[in-house]
């Protein structure tokens, strides 16, 4: 892996409109992005080879980004918690470096040197910066799949050269894909076809709970087939909402056959996925059944209901 990819000539750095003065900046580029262009200035952090702050960090990272569904990482172990997060963190940041604005070439170009910097990572280069040391200490635990880690970058540079996917269709075998690579990452193998759709599944009703503020931002998770091409000032509400429903009436049934896939899931992941499916067919029924107010605020769950699709997810009878 390491050494096998061309990686483009390293230019100017990139960088973000925005960020402290001070050593917090380390997480900046994990944070939700201001998609500024690369081509300004970036102030890099000092060294940090610290694991228990990497943990750290890659954890409130995760919380942020799976938002109701992070409960989930509570069902896990704490080694299998610490392995799925910091793996998030990479792909996250993948993807924000995919979705910034500018020139593609320069998106590219960032994707291609996190992706080197990471196999330097773990071949055993010492690289201080809080998701490589999480990275690299677990692939000293267990290994990182041949091909796992290549299928997500692969899926980031799609994203840098495509903004949206131009059917249902194109979309659904996009996020499906995305979810084969992360799912391989993590289990060590590649999961059955059921499972990979339910993880595409709910990358995209992720998407439709941000589509509020995604709109806001002129951009869009809906496909092109959906909402006009030029998407350059948010259209009429109703129509996102229209859109998103639409989009919900074509996940349902993904959803639905999750289980068939979830009892493939080894013991130590199968309850965190059932807390997934449950919070995801609540969050679906509430986008189905919302107005404009969708996009002024994100459907969300109540600590309440976390709590109890929690217990639910711990009790129910897997089989």
């Amino acid at each position: 892996m390491p050494g096998e990819r061309p990686v483009d000539e390293p230019g100017e750095p990139a960088t973000r409109e925005q960020h402290p003065a001070q050593g917090e900046w380390r997480a900046d580029p994990l944070a939700r992005s201001l998609h500024s262009r690369l081509d300004q200035e970036i102030r890099a952090p000092g060294e940090d080879y610290d694991e228990e702050r990497a943990t750290a960090l890659c954890a409130a990272l995760c919380r942020g980004l799976l938002g109701d569904f992070s409960p989930a990482l509570l069902l896990l172990s704490a080694a299998e918690r610490r392995r799925v997060q910091a793996l998030i963190a990479y792909t996250h940041t993948l993807f924000d470096f995919a979705r910034q604005r500018g020139i593609e070439g320069e998106r590219l170009a960032q994707i291609n040197r996190w992706e080197f910097t990471l196999d330097l990572a773990l071949t055993g280069q010492k690289v201080g910066q809080p998701i490589f040391v999480a990275m690299a200490r677990e692939h000293t635990l267990r290994p990182w799949p041949d091909g796992a880690l290549d299928e997500i970058a692969a899926a980031a540079r799609r994203r840098a050269t495509r903004a949206r996917p131009a059917s249902p269709e194109e979309a659904a075998a996009a996020a499906q894909r995305l979810a084969r690579g992360v799912a391989t990452a993590v289990l060590g193998r590649e999961p059955a076809e059921e499972l990979a759709a339910f993880g595409g599944a709910l990358l995209r009703l992720h998407a439709l709970q941000n589509l509020g503020p995604e709109s806001r931002h002129n951009r869009c998770p809906l496909p092109e087939s959906e909402l006009p091409t030029d998407f350059e000032a948010p259209p009429d509400p109703r129509r996102l909402v229209a859109a998103a429903q639409r989009e919900c009436r074509l996940l349902r049934p993904r959803l639905l056959k999750a289980p068939r896939g979830l009892v493939e899931l080894p013991a130590r992941y199968r309850r965190a996925a059932v807390f997934a499916l449950l919070a995801a067919l609540k969050l679906l029924i509430r986008i189905e059944d919302g107005d404009t107010d969708l996009l002024a605020e994100p459907p969300r769950l109540g600590l309440l209901s976390r709590l109890g699709l929690l217990a639910r997810a711990r009790w129910v009878r897997m089989s």
